[in-house]
Formats: structure tokens, C-alpha cells, sequence
């Protein structure tokens, strides 16, 4: 099949009035993105978020070097580095990228999708972006989790304009960086990117196709400082320890975070997948006849990068777990085209309008209505622990956090907690030493050199000893299935039996002080 396959479909031509019309309702869907996308950035920093900021911190080279440790994710401590020593470290400033990252993904779509398909196609698949709850917590969360959305956009846009132009070499260029760019948000987005996006060549045409591998070797000479990075930080310990394999509860929680976010609202989740599976059920159904191979192509296109990657990932997961929802978020675009490009194939007669108008318009409105609700959602609650242990500690009572990895966002709300030069502290990079008084634990398995937890009752008395008769113990990122619930086990136990105790909880985070214990 020639490369003329990946063209617009007939009647996509645009007048420049038409033209200069998408421009602007392009521009409106982007302010609306924009406006979702800012309206909760103070919020409190999740854990994974304030080790952007921990290595933005560092020296740029020395930043460099702790790749091996981060090896996945590089370029948002990268962007940050300049940016905290202009503009500070508040919370909306470490999101700041991400926000303008999921804002450009939405016009990035609108151009990706049209090479796939025609406008009012595009603008909808651009739309669904916007308005996608997932898309708007992820471009709100300080990793580079909204690049991917971009990169992806990028990629599979430019990959269609550099078959149809043969060899020129600008848009092969514009391609491999792309794809550059993705690989180093994460080191498993471009693998499960390249089976779809060997669909779309293997279209063009056999010498289209051929260019496209030639690609993918110069591809691979720009990872080459991310795979040496990775190697290192996979000889140091294995990132994603802690993820389960697939099993129903994870398979509802993807759809759940695809569907409607973090908003908690399941009727979310089956309303966009009931509409979406009736629009794209119709489309493919109308399409089973002969003499509608293109527009076929086109939508088998949209399914291959919206469902292929999450597929791939979920069937890998069961010989080696590596599923995540988030880690699948590069299928997300593809899916707000696939539901598109199945509509657009529907609306054009009366009967397939008066079906997906009610669907697409339905998507719409339930993943507003989702956003509305996760404007609040925090996936971890620092300000209230780190307040009471501000008003409450002295320096000389001891601190035991378990987990360990809870450090720097918990140095990010009391100063205490970091480096006496004010940087974050990570335990497992071993570059700045432990504030005085913290003890840490980690989970079976986890990151740093530190004992196992949960500490024993011993190690909890021999502490309040330490601290004439007063110890804190913080709970947040443990493993439940690992360490049993921290809040009743030994050392909770003991501190009842010989202190006056007092908790505080909040979301994701807990904490206990222990005083006038005897004994």
C-alpha cells in the first residue's frame, strides 16, 4: 500500500478559512486545557514528585551522575534545574512543566490526528484530551509523566509526514527525536510505541518501511546514555519491586484512572467505557463490508496506539510485572483519537449521528464532571504531619520513618528533615547524610541501605530512651502485604503499653509521639 494511505481521507481539504477556523477553535480547546490543568497545582506533593525536586537541587553534574541512580524519567529534573533557581520551589512552580507539557499534548494531538484523519475529527480527538481526567491529574503532577503525552503526540504525528516525504531528512529527524524525547520519560513507552507505529510504516510501503527501521537504529544511538544509566540503576536495585501482577483489582484500577481519573466515581469509569465500546462496536461493524479499507486502516491505526501499549504491557506483566496505569498513559491520546475516528465514521449518515453524538457527548461531560471532583484528590497529605512535628518535636528527640523513601517530601514542609545546605535528602544516593535524630526503615525489597521494617518494640524503647522519653514514628510508602499495617504492629504495641501516645492521620501519611515512656 502506498503512502498516499496515510493521507487525509477524501473531502479532508481545507480552504484557508477552514483552516483558520480549527486554528482558533484549536486555540479555545487549549485555553480550556490550560484552565483545567492549573486548578489544583498547591496541593500537597506526592513522594515521587519531591525527587524531581531532590535532583534538580544537586550540582548539574553532579545531577548527571544520579541518573544512575533515576535513570527513567531524566528530563523533567532537567527542565526544573534552571527554573528553581529563577522562579523558587513552590509546589505550582515543580508542576509548572508538567501543566505546559499536558497543555501542548492537546494541539500536538490535533496535529498528529490530522494525517489520520479529517478535521472536525481531529478537533473532537483533541477535545476528549483536554477534558480527560487522567490527562489533567497527570499534567498536574511533577513527573514526566504529561511528556510522555507530548513526546507520543509527537512521534506518531510526525512519523505519517516523514514516510509520505520519502528521504528528507527534516522529518526523519523530527521522528527519531520524538521518540528520543519519549524514551527518556520512560524507558518503557518507546517499546511498546514501536508495534503500532510499525502499522502505520509498514502501510507506506515497503521502502517506507525500510527507511522507518533505519530510523529506528539512529533512535537507538540516542539512548545509548539511557540504557548505560538504566544498567547501572538496575545493578543498583530493581525500580519496580513493588509491582503486582496482573489480577482483576489492577485491571479495574487502569480503567478507573483512564476512564475517570482519580475521581472515585466508578460510574465515570462504566459510562465512558460503555460509550466508547458503542462507538467504536457501531464504527467497526459498519466497516466489515468490502470497499472500506481505508477508513478501516485508519481505525485499526487509532486501536493499535490506543490499546496496543496497555495490552502489551498487562500480557508482559505475567512472566515480569511492569504495569502500572501510569506507565501505560501513551496509549491515552490514542484512545481519545479512536473514539474520534469511529465517531467521525458514524456521524456522517442521520442514524449513525443520533448514536454518536449521545456517546461522545456523554464522554465529554462525565470526564468533566471527573475532573471537578479529583480538583481535591491528594495521593499524600504532608502539610498537617510536618506541622505538628514543627510545633511539637524538639531536635533531640528521635524521628523513625518507614518508609525511608518518605525523606525528601517530608524535608520539602519542615526544614528540619533536609541537608544542612537545604537540599533534600535521599538516603539511597548517599550524598548528604541523615538529618540528626531520623532513623530509617524500608520495605522488603526497597531502595537504600537501611534495615527492614517495621522496627522492633527493642529498637522503639532504646529510641525514647535516647530521647528522654519521647520518640515520633512516621508511616508513609510501606508495603501493606510486605510489613503488615505499621499503625497496630510491635512497635505501636509497646508504645501504648509504656507511653502516652498521640496520632495524627492524614491522607496517606501517620504519625505517632510517643512520650513519658517508662521503661
Amino acid at each position: 500500500m502506498s503512502a498516499s494511505t496515510l493521507s487525509p481521507p477524501p473531502g479532508a481539504a481545507r480552504t484557508e478559512t477552514q483552516l483558520s477556523r480549527e486554528k482558533k477553535l484549536i486555540a479555545a480547546l487549549t485555553v480550556l486545557a490550560l484552565a483545567l490543568r492549573v486548578s489544583s497545582l498547591s496541593r500537597s506533593l506526592f513522594t515521587d514528585e519531591a525527587y524531581s525536586l531532590a535532583l534538580a537541587q544537586r550540582g548539574f553534574p553532579h545531577m548527571l551522575g544520579l541518573f544512575g541512580y533515576e535513570a527513567n524519567g531524566t528530563p523533567y529534573p532537567i527542565v526544573l534545574w534552571p527554573l528553581i533557581r529563577i522562579f523558587g520551589e513552590s509546589e505550582t512552580l515543580l508542576r509548572l512543566p508538567a501543566v505546559l507539557a499536558g497543555t501542548a499534548s492537546v494541539p500536538a494531538l490535533w496535529w498528529a490526528a490530522r494525517r489520520y484523519t479529517t478535521p472536525a475529527a481531529a478537533l473532537v480527538a483533541a477535545a476528549l484530551l483536554a477534558l480527560n481526567p487522567m490527562a489533567v491529574f497527570y499534567s498536574q503532577f511533577a513527573r514526566p509523566y504529561a511528556f510522555v503525552m507530548l513526546a507520543a503526540c509527537l512521534a506518531f504525528g510526525a512519523l505519517p509526514r516523514a514516510l509520505q516525504r520519502g528521504g528528507a531528512r527534516g522529518p526523519w529527524v523530527g521522528y527519531v527525536l520524538a521518540m528520543a524525547l519519549l524514551a527518556y520519560c520512560d524507558i518503557l513507552a518507546a517499546p511498546i510505541a514501536i508495534p503500532a507505529q510499525a502499522l502505520i510504516a509498514w502501510r507506506a510501503g515497503r521502502d517506507a518501511f525500510r527507511r522507518w527501521l533505519l530510523s529506528l537504529g539512529a533512535l537507538l544511538l540516542c539512548c545509548v546514555p539511557l540504557l548505560i544509566a538504566a544498567a547501572i540503576a538496575h545493578g543498583r536495585r530493581n525500580a519496580l519491586y513493588w509491582l503486582p501482577k496482573p489480577d482483576r483489582g489492577l485491571v479495574m484500577l487502569a480503567l478507573q484512572e483512564f476512564a475517570g481519573g482519580f475521581s472515585e466515581v466508578s460510574a465515570v469509569r462504566w459510562a465512558t467505557i460503555g460509550a466508547g465500546a458503542v462507538v467504536v462496536g457501531a464504527a467497526l461493524w459498519s466497516l466489515r463490508g468490502r470497499g472500506a479499507g481505508a477508513e478501516r486502516s485508519t481505525l485499526v491505526t487509532a486501536i493499535a496506539w490506543g490499546i496496543l501499549p496497555p495490552l502489551l504491557l498487562l500480557i508482559v506483566s505475567f512472566a515480569r510485572p511492569l504495569f502500572w496505569p501510569r506507565y501505560a498513559i501513551i496509549a491515552l491520546p490514542g484512545l481519545c483519537l479512536l473514539f474520534a475516528v469511529a465517531g467521525e465514521h458514524l456521524w456522517r449518515s442521520r442514524r449513525g449521528l443520533l448514536l454518536a453524538a449521545p456517546c461522545i457527548g456523554a464522554i465529554a461531560l462525565v470526564s468533566l464532571f471527573a475532573d471537578v471532583r479529583q480538583r481535591d484528590k491528594r495521593q499524600e497529605n504532608w502539610p498537617p504531619a510536618a506541622a505538628w512535628l514543627r510545633a511539637a518535636r524538639t531536635s533531640s528527640q528521635p524521628v523513625i520513618l518507614d518508609n525511608v523513601l518518605s525523606l525528601p517530601v517530608l524535608g520539602y514542609y519542615d526544614a528540619a528533615f533536609r541537608a544542612p545546605g537545604g537540599e533534600s535528602v535521599v538516603q539511597e544516593w548517599h550524598d548528604r547524610p541523615l538529618p540528626v535524630n531520623v532513623v530509617g526503615f524500608k520495605d522488603p525489597g526497597g531502595y537504600g541501605a537501611v534495615a527492614n521494617g517495621p522496627p522492633s518494640a527493642a529498637e522503639i524503647a532504646a529510641l525514647a530512651r535516647r530521647g528522654a522519653g519521647t520518640v515520633w514514628m512516621l508511616t508513609a510508602q510501606y508495603d501493606k502485604t510486605l510489613q503488615g499495617d505499621l499503625r497496630t504492629g510491635p512497635p505501636v504495641a509497646w508504645s501504648r503499653a509504656h507511653c502516652r501516645v498521640q496520632t495524627r492521620e492524614s491522607t496517606g501519611v501517620w504519625v505517632m509521639r510517643a512520650s513519658s515512656c517508662r521503661g
